[in-house]
């Protein structure tokens, strides 16, 4: 999960939903406080994540007070979390292919400009 300390790469919207997704299929007993920790918000943020999910049709809710909710995935919601985990992956994928390329033409670049140095050779023996 894309859930961290990182800068400069921040979950949207999708990978937060599915953080709550999967942290209620591990537990349908799950507190709010612990699925706003796994999606990385505040835990009167989390109310609207599930009043989304609810919504939506992705979430049942049962209980009467916060201290007795359980939350229970639809075939919808299992649907969605599977989905959403296909999209991350291959976007995750593609990142890692640019990247890869990125680097490897940084370094071949300085490759070259290092052997080019080698070629030239030291500067005293130039002046000789």
């Amino acid at each position: 999960m894309l859930i961290g300390t990182f800068q400069l790469i921040k979950p949207a919207r999708e990978c937060r939903e599915m953080a709550v997704l999967a942290e209620i299929q591990k537990s349908s007993a799950v507190s709010q406080r612990s699925l706003a920790r796994a999606a990385g918000v505040s835990a009167t943020m989390i109310n609207a994540y599930v009043d989304d999910l609810v919504g939506r049709g992705l979430l049942d809710v049962t209980g009467e007070t916060n201290r007795t909710y359980r939350y229970h995935l639809t075939e919808t919601g299992r649907a969605r979390q599977g989905e959403i985990f296909r999209q991350l992956s291959a976007e995750i994928f593609e990142l890692y292919a640019q990247l890869k390329h990125e680097l490897k033409t940084v370094a071949d670049e300085a490759l070259a400009q290092r052997l080019h140095d080698l070629d030239e050779g030291p500067i005293e023996a130039q002046s000789a």
